[in-house]
Protein backbone atom coordinates (compact mmCIF):
# COMPACT_ATOMS: atom_id res chain seq x y z
CA UNK A 1 0.00 0.00 0.00
CA UNK A 2 3.02 2.27 -0.37
CA UNK A 3 1.64 4.03 -3.46
CA UNK A 4 -1.86 4.42 -2.06
CA UNK A 5 -2.90 7.87 -0.85
CA UNK A 6 -3.65 8.51 2.80
CA UNK A 7 -7.34 9.05 2.08
CA UNK A 8 -7.54 5.83 0.10
CA UNK A 9 -5.79 3.93 2.91
CA UNK A 10 -8.43 5.14 5.32
CA UNK A 11 -11.18 4.01 2.96
CA UNK A 12 -9.52 0.61 2.53
CA UNK A 13 -9.26 0.14 6.29
CA UNK A 14 -12.86 1.20 6.85
CA UNK A 15 -14.11 -1.05 4.05
CA UNK A 16 -12.15 -4.02 5.36
CA UNK A 17 -13.66 -3.51 8.80
CA UNK A 18 -17.17 -3.38 7.36
CA UNK A 19 -16.53 -6.53 5.34
CA UNK A 20 -15.43 -8.35 8.48
CA UNK A 21 -18.60 -7.21 10.24
CA UNK A 22 -20.73 -8.47 7.34
CA UNK A 23 -18.88 -11.77 7.39
CA UNK A 24 -19.44 -12.15 11.11
CA UNK A 25 -23.11 -11.10 11.00
CA UNK A 26 -23.92 -13.65 8.27
CA UNK A 27 -21.60 -16.41 9.41
CA UNK A 28 -24.57 -18.76 9.81
CA UNK A 29 -25.81 -18.10 6.26
CA UNK A 30 -24.84 -19.88 3.09
CA UNK A 31 -21.76 -18.93 1.07
CA UNK A 32 -23.89 -17.39 -1.70
CA UNK A 33 -25.68 -15.12 0.76
CA UNK A 34 -22.43 -13.98 2.36
CA UNK A 35 -20.88 -13.40 -1.06
CA UNK A 36 -23.81 -11.24 -2.12
CA UNK A 37 -23.61 -9.02 0.95
CA UNK A 38 -19.85 -8.75 0.69
CA UNK A 39 -20.15 -7.76 -2.96
CA UNK A 40 -22.76 -5.10 -2.17
CA UNK A 41 -20.53 -3.62 0.54
CA UNK A 42 -17.54 -3.55 -1.79
CA UNK A 43 -19.50 -1.95 -4.63
CA UNK A 44 -20.82 0.67 -2.23
CA UNK A 45 -17.25 1.56 -1.26
CA UNK A 46 -16.14 1.65 -4.91
CA UNK A 47 -18.87 4.15 -5.72
CA UNK A 48 -16.95 6.74 -3.72
CA UNK A 49 -13.63 6.08 -5.49
CA UNK A 50 -12.63 7.89 -8.66
CA UNK A 51 -12.11 5.52 -11.65
CA UNK A 52 -8.31 5.91 -11.79
CA UNK A 53 -7.98 4.88 -8.13
CA UNK A 54 -10.31 1.87 -8.18
CA UNK A 55 -7.62 -0.68 -9.12
CA UNK A 56 -5.21 0.54 -6.39
CA UNK A 57 -8.13 0.47 -3.98
CA UNK A 58 -9.06 -3.13 -4.85
CA UNK A 59 -5.43 -4.21 -4.73
CA UNK A 60 -4.93 -2.64 -1.30
CA UNK A 61 -8.18 -4.14 -0.05
CA UNK A 62 -7.08 -7.56 -1.29
CA UNK A 63 -4.11 -7.40 1.09
CA UNK A 64 -6.44 -7.05 4.07
CA UNK A 65 -9.41 -9.11 2.90
CA UNK A 66 -10.43 -11.85 0.42
CA UNK A 67 -10.16 -11.19 -3.33
CA UNK A 68 -12.87 -10.87 -5.99
CA UNK A 69 -13.35 -11.41 -9.75
CA UNK A 70 -13.84 -8.84 -12.52
CA UNK A 71 -17.47 -8.35 -11.51
CA UNK A 72 -16.33 -7.40 -7.97
CA UNK A 73 -17.92 -10.56 -6.62
CA UNK A 74 -16.13 -11.10 -3.32
CA UNK A 75 -15.06 -14.64 -2.42
CA UNK A 76 -13.15 -16.17 0.47
CA UNK A 77 -9.60 -17.28 -0.16
CA UNK A 78 -9.40 -21.06 -0.05
CA UNK A 79 -6.34 -21.17 2.13
CA UNK A 80 -8.03 -19.39 5.04
CA UNK A 81 -11.77 -19.79 4.46
CA UNK A 82 -12.62 -21.43 7.79
CA UNK A 83 -9.85 -20.26 10.12
CA UNK A 84 -10.05 -16.67 8.93
CA UNK A 85 -13.84 -16.57 9.33
CA UNK A 86 -13.71 -17.87 12.89
CA UNK A 87 -10.93 -15.43 13.76
CA UNK A 88 -12.88 -12.51 12.31
CA UNK A 89 -15.95 -13.48 14.32
CA UNK A 90 -13.95 -13.57 17.53
CA UNK A 91 -12.25 -10.26 16.78
CA UNK A 92 -15.40 -8.44 15.79
CA UNK A 93 -17.00 -9.46 19.09
CA UNK A 94 -14.01 -8.46 21.20
CA UNK A 95 -14.39 -4.84 22.49
CA UNK A 96 -10.69 -4.61 23.32
CA UNK A 97 -9.75 -5.58 19.77
CA UNK A 98 -12.18 -3.04 18.33
CA UNK A 99 -10.85 -0.26 20.56
CA UNK A 100 -7.26 -1.13 19.69
CA UNK A 101 -8.16 -1.13 15.99
CA UNK A 102 -9.92 2.23 16.32
CA UNK A 103 -6.86 3.73 18.02
CA UNK A 104 -4.72 2.35 15.23
CA UNK A 105 -6.89 3.91 12.55
CA UNK A 106 -7.29 7.19 14.40
CA UNK A 107 -3.67 8.10 13.74
CA UNK A 108 -4.44 8.47 10.05
CA UNK A 109 -7.76 10.31 10.37
CA UNK A 110 -8.30 13.98 9.63
CA UNK A 111 -9.68 16.45 12.16
CA UNK A 112 -13.18 16.32 10.68
CA UNK A 113 -13.27 12.52 10.74
CA UNK A 114 -12.04 12.51 14.35
CA UNK A 115 -14.85 14.86 15.40
CA UNK A 116 -17.46 12.65 13.74
CA UNK A 117 -16.12 9.58 15.55
CA UNK A 118 -16.07 11.38 18.89
CA UNK A 119 -19.67 12.56 18.42
CA UNK A 120 -20.81 9.02 17.62
CA UNK A 121 -19.03 7.69 20.70
CA UNK A 122 -20.72 10.37 22.79
CA UNK A 123 -24.12 9.38 21.41
CA UNK A 124 -23.41 5.81 22.48
CA UNK A 125 -22.38 6.99 25.94
CA UNK A 126 -18.79 5.78 25.43
CA UNK A 127 -17.11 9.19 25.57
CA UNK A 128 -17.45 12.04 28.01
CA UNK A 129 -18.48 15.44 26.65
CA UNK A 130 -16.25 17.09 29.22
CA UNK A 131 -12.78 18.28 28.19
CA UNK A 132 -11.34 17.37 31.58
CA UNK A 133 -12.11 16.44 35.14
CA UNK A 134 -14.53 18.55 37.15
CA UNK A 135 -12.74 21.45 38.88
CA UNK A 136 -12.93 20.53 42.54
CA UNK A 137 -13.92 23.99 43.80
CA UNK A 138 -16.63 24.41 41.16
CA UNK A 139 -18.07 20.97 41.86
CA UNK A 140 -18.05 21.60 45.62
CA UNK A 141 -19.90 24.90 45.13
CA UNK A 142 -22.47 23.24 42.88
CA UNK A 143 -23.06 20.41 45.35
CA UNK A 144 -23.58 22.90 48.17
CA UNK A 145 -26.03 25.00 46.15
CA UNK A 146 -28.08 21.95 45.13
CA UNK A 147 -27.73 20.14 48.47
CA UNK A 148 -26.30 17.08 46.70
CA UNK A 149 -25.21 14.06 48.80
CA UNK A 150 -21.42 13.61 48.92
CA UNK A 151 -21.61 10.17 47.30
CA UNK A 152 -23.79 11.25 44.36
CA UNK A 153 -22.24 11.15 40.87
CA UNK A 154 -22.67 14.07 38.48
CA UNK A 155 -23.77 13.09 34.98
CA UNK A 156 -21.63 15.22 32.63
CA UNK A 157 -24.15 15.24 29.79
CA UNK A 158 -27.02 16.22 32.06
CA UNK A 159 -24.97 18.91 33.76
CA UNK A 160 -24.29 20.53 30.38
CA UNK A 161 -27.96 20.15 29.38
CA UNK A 162 -29.06 21.77 32.66
CA UNK A 163 -26.60 24.62 32.11
CA UNK A 164 -28.11 25.13 28.65
CA UNK A 165 -31.65 25.26 30.02
CA UNK A 166 -30.69 27.66 32.82
CA UNK A 167 -28.74 29.85 30.41
CA UNK A 168 -31.71 30.02 28.04
CA UNK A 169 -33.98 30.99 30.94
CA UNK A 170 -31.60 33.66 32.27
CA UNK A 171 -30.85 35.18 28.86
CA UNK A 172 -34.53 35.41 27.92
CA UNK A 173 -35.34 36.92 31.30
CA UNK A 174 -32.49 39.41 30.94
CA UNK A 175 -33.82 40.61 27.60
CA UNK A 176 -37.43 40.76 28.80
CA UNK A 177 -36.81 42.56 32.10
CA UNK A 178 -34.38 45.18 30.81
CA UNK A 179 -36.58 45.79 27.76
CA UNK A 180 -39.58 46.33 30.04
CA UNK A 181 -37.52 48.62 32.28
CA UNK A 182 -36.72 50.88 29.32
CA UNK A 183 -40.44 51.20 28.57
CA UNK A 184 -41.38 51.90 32.18
CA UNK A 185 -38.63 54.41 32.99
CA UNK A 186 -37.15 56.21 30.01
CA UNK A 187 -35.32 58.74 32.20
CA UNK A 188 -33.98 56.32 34.83
CA UNK A 189 -30.27 56.53 35.63
CA UNK A 190 -29.95 52.75 36.14
CA UNK A 191 -29.16 51.05 32.85
CA UNK A 192 -27.75 47.70 31.72
CA UNK A 193 -24.07 47.83 30.75
CA UNK A 194 -24.42 45.17 28.05
CA UNK A 195 -26.49 42.10 27.31
CA UNK A 196 -25.94 39.18 29.69
CA UNK A 197 -25.45 36.92 26.67
CA UNK A 198 -22.26 38.76 25.71
CA UNK A 199 -20.59 38.45 29.10
CA UNK A 200 -21.65 34.81 29.57
CA UNK A 201 -20.45 33.83 26.09
CA UNK A 202 -17.10 35.56 26.59
CA UNK A 203 -16.67 33.96 30.02
CA UNK A 204 -17.45 30.44 28.80
CA UNK A 205 -15.01 30.74 25.89
CA UNK A 206 -12.16 31.80 28.18
CA UNK A 207 -12.02 35.53 27.41
CA UNK A 208 -9.57 36.89 30.00
CA UNK A 209 -11.17 40.35 29.78
CA UNK A 210 -14.42 38.97 31.19
CA UNK A 211 -13.77 37.43 34.63
CA UNK A 212 -16.24 35.44 36.69
CA UNK A 213 -16.90 38.53 38.81
CA UNK A 214 -18.33 40.43 35.87
CA UNK A 215 -20.83 37.69 35.07
CA UNK A 216 -21.78 37.52 38.76
CA UNK A 217 -22.28 41.31 38.82
CA UNK A 218 -24.48 41.21 35.71
CA UNK A 219 -26.61 38.45 37.22
CA UNK A 220 -26.85 40.30 40.55
CA UNK A 221 -27.94 43.49 38.79
CA UNK A 222 -30.64 41.56 36.97
CA UNK A 223 -31.77 39.96 40.23
CA UNK A 224 -31.97 43.35 41.94
CA UNK A 225 -34.00 44.83 39.10
CA UNK A 226 -36.47 41.94 39.15
CA UNK A 227 -36.84 42.14 42.94
CA UNK A 228 -37.26 45.93 42.81
CA UNK A 229 -39.91 45.75 40.08
CA UNK A 230 -41.87 43.08 41.93
CA UNK A 231 -41.78 45.19 45.12
CA UNK A 232 -42.66 48.35 43.17
CA UNK A 233 -45.71 46.75 41.58
CA UNK A 234 -47.00 45.87 45.03
CA UNK A 235 -46.51 49.44 46.24
CA UNK A 236 -47.60 51.34 43.12
CA UNK A 237 -51.32 50.61 43.61
CA UNK A 238 -51.32 51.94 47.14
CA UNK A 239 -49.33 55.06 46.23
CA UNK A 240 -51.48 55.85 43.19
CA UNK A 241 -54.65 55.38 45.22
CA UNK A 242 -53.36 57.69 47.96
CA UNK A 243 -52.49 60.45 45.47
CA UNK A 244 -55.80 60.05 43.64
CA UNK A 245 -57.82 60.31 46.85
CA UNK A 246 -55.81 63.29 48.01
CA UNK A 247 -56.48 65.09 44.74
CA UNK A 248 -60.19 64.30 44.40
CA UNK A 249 -61.28 64.06 48.02
CA UNK A 250 -64.20 66.41 48.98
CA UNK A 251 -61.99 68.26 51.43
CA UNK A 252 -59.30 68.92 48.83
CA UNK A 253 -61.78 69.96 46.13
CA UNK A 254 -63.55 72.32 48.54
CA UNK A 255 -60.28 73.88 49.64
CA UNK A 256 -59.20 74.50 46.06
CA UNK A 257 -62.59 75.93 45.11
CA UNK A 258 -62.61 78.35 48.03
CA UNK A 259 -59.14 79.62 47.13
CA UNK A 260 -60.25 80.63 43.64
CA UNK A 261 -63.31 82.67 44.67
CA UNK A 262 -65.92 82.67 41.89
CA UNK A 263 -68.44 85.25 42.99
CA UNK A 264 -70.45 85.96 46.14
CA UNK A 265 -73.70 84.75 44.64
CA UNK A 266 -72.32 81.38 43.42
CA UNK A 267 -73.16 78.54 45.79
CA UNK A 268 -70.30 76.59 47.37
CA UNK A 269 -71.59 73.34 45.90
CA UNK A 270 -71.47 74.83 42.40
CA UNK A 271 -67.92 76.07 42.93
CA UNK A 272 -66.84 72.61 44.15
CA UNK A 273 -68.49 70.84 41.23
CA UNK A 274 -66.84 73.18 38.73
CA UNK A 275 -63.46 72.52 40.36
CA UNK A 276 -64.01 68.77 40.31
CA UNK A 277 -64.84 68.91 36.59
CA UNK A 278 -61.70 70.93 35.97
CA UNK A 279 -59.55 68.39 37.78
CA UNK A 280 -61.29 65.44 36.11
CA UNK A 281 -60.65 66.80 32.62
CA UNK A 282 -56.94 66.18 33.11
CA UNK A 283 -57.66 62.58 34.15
CA UNK A 284 -57.51 60.26 31.08
CA UNK A 285 -56.14 56.82 30.20
CA UNK A 286 -52.75 58.10 29.07
CA UNK A 287 -52.32 60.27 32.14
CA UNK A 288 -53.25 57.43 34.51
CA UNK A 289 -50.87 54.99 32.74
CA UNK A 290 -48.03 57.53 32.82
CA UNK A 291 -48.55 58.19 36.51
CA UNK A 292 -48.59 54.47 37.37
CA UNK A 293 -45.42 53.83 35.33
CA UNK A 294 -43.71 56.78 36.98
CA UNK A 295 -44.69 55.47 40.41
CA UNK A 296 -43.28 52.01 39.64
CA UNK A 297 -40.08 53.42 38.13
CA UNK A 298 -39.37 55.82 40.99
CA UNK A 299 -39.97 53.19 43.66
CA UNK A 300 -37.90 50.54 41.86
CA UNK A 301 -34.99 52.87 41.14
CA UNK A 302 -34.88 54.17 44.71
CA UNK A 303 -34.97 50.59 45.98
CA UNK A 304 -32.15 49.50 43.67
CA UNK A 305 -30.00 52.44 44.72
CA UNK A 306 -30.60 51.45 48.33
CA UNK A 307 -29.65 47.82 47.61
CA UNK A 308 -26.32 48.93 46.10
CA UNK A 309 -25.18 50.91 49.11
Amino acid sequence: MDNVSRKLKQLVAATASRLRMVQADFADQGADVRREYLSEETERALAGVVPEERQPFLKALMEQFPSWDARVEVQLRKDESTDRSLTDVREIQDPNFLVARLIELAAGLGEGERKILVERLKEAGLASISHGAWPEDAETSLRQDLRLPPDSVLDARRVVEAVGMLADFALRLDQLVWGGWQQISRSATIRRDKALQQSVKAFLTGDQDVPRGQVANDLEKLRQLIASLVAAIGQSGRQFAARHLARFSPVEVEALASMEGGGFFVAKEVKCWRKYIELAEALNEAAIESEIMETIANYAENLMKGLRR
